[in-house]
């Protein structure tokens, strides 16, 4: 009795990833108490409100939302890996 030869299984590939995908992100994350600068002062973040399909940024001591456009925050980095 002859035995085929037989291959190695072959081994699951990372996926090629998508254009603009890595796995890891960078996005500024504003929540309320986080201090941001909006132009030469620091503030602190009083809450976050999607307005009209526009996000929001109250600060504290301030009645008038600001763009977060405006504000400098330093990224979060966030995974687009699933966890397992």
């Amino acid at each position: 009795m002859e035995i085929a030869p037989t291959l190695a299984p072959a081994v699951a590939q990372k996926p090629a990833a998508l254009p603009g995908w890595e796995e890891v992100f960078h996005m500024p994350l504003f929540r309320p108490g986080t201090s941001v600068r909006l132009g030469d002062q620091w503030e602190t973040v009083s809450h976050v409100a999607l307005r009209r399909q526009e996000l929001a940024i109250y600060l504290v001591g301030h009645e008038a939302s600001v763009s977060p456009n405006r504000l400098f925050l330093q990224p979060s980095a966030f995974t687009t890996l699933r966890q397992r």
